[in-house]
């Protein structure tokens, strides 16, 4: 955790999961400007902290193979330089190197094991610097023609490529909305997102940040759970972040039970590595 203006704030996290492996890279920021990226195993909930650096990541730019071999992010120094890159996780040694000069579009999605989209309608991929992790770059995002965007609809499309069903989108005041996406957890209820967007954020959130709530199938209750920052279901359990901890527990009929803390990233501090490849 770190202070800020008096009040205590804890790191912020968001999580990349793979779909067809047990990898998944969560995502650390705090305090401002120092970024951690951490491996976690969720076959035995084992976590290793990859790399440091100086300057943020857009994790909703960002995403990992379903293989969990590579992965794709889009990062910002604190001297402002922006760059996408493919590396092995949890590192952030660039296997593939894009420069780009400013915080429009930026990083993409995997659409299979080998290949990835960028988002940057090509512009991006012909100012490659370093291209060495031999899988293949797409032209689209699937069947869907170029287009340019920031954080929400490339990680919508990656929400609704990993099984989450966007449900509707409200304003909230001038500038914001939500859009609400929901996952089916078992027999007993769903998982809600709730993907907030505006300029008007609480502290300690950026302008995209999210929420979620449990729908219960017994008694048609909606229970929210407002201080989980990402959540997402991982087989018979759900896993979210809250706090700058990592957290599982199981969906009952009574809510969510059986909660117990994975990781506490809190306690990290700035540390230089250097990755393994």
């Amino acid at each position: 955790m770190y202070e800020t203006e008096n009040k205590i704030i804890p790191a912020r996290l968001h999580v990349l999961l793979s779909q067809k492996s047990t990898q998944a890279i969560v995502i650390r920021r705090g305090p401002s400007k120092r970024t951690a990226t951490i491996g976690w195993d969720r076959r035995n909930d084992v976590f290793t902290v990859g790399q440091w650096f100086k300057g943020k990541l857009y994790p909703y730019r960002s995403d990992i193979s379903p293989d969990g071999a590579f992965w794709i992010y889009f990062a910002m120094s604190e001297k402002n330089k922006t760059w996408t890159a493919v590396a092995k996780p949890p590192y952030l040694k660039a296997l593939d190197f894009y420069p780009k000069g400013c915080a429009w579009n930026g990083g993409g999605l995997f659409s299979t094991v080998r290949s990835y989209w960028l988002n940057d309608g090509g512009a991006t991929l012909h100012k490659r610097e370093r291209f060495i992790s031999g899988l293949t770059v797409l032209p689209q995002w699937n069947d869907e023609p170029n287009w340019h965007s920031e954080c929400p609809l490339v990680y919508f499309y990656r929400l609704a490529r990993d099984g989450w069903i966007q449900q509707k989108t409200e304003r909230t005041g001038k500038y914001g909305c939500i859009t609400w996406f929901y996952k089916n957890a078992n027999k007993h209820g769903q998982l809600w997102k709730l993907f907030h967007g505006g300029i008007d954020h609480p502290i300690g959130k950026s302008p995209y940040y999210e929420s979620h709530a449990l729908h219960i199938y017994k008694d048609k209750s909606m229970i929210e759970l407002p201080d989980m920052e990402w959540a997402d279901v991982d087989g018979n359990r759900i896993v979210w972040a809250e706090n700058g901890l990592i957290m599982s527990g199981n969906l009952s009929k009574q809510g969510l039970v059986n909660q117990k803390i994975l990781f506490d990233t809190n306690p990290l501090v700035f540390t230089e590595l250097t990755a393994p490849y």
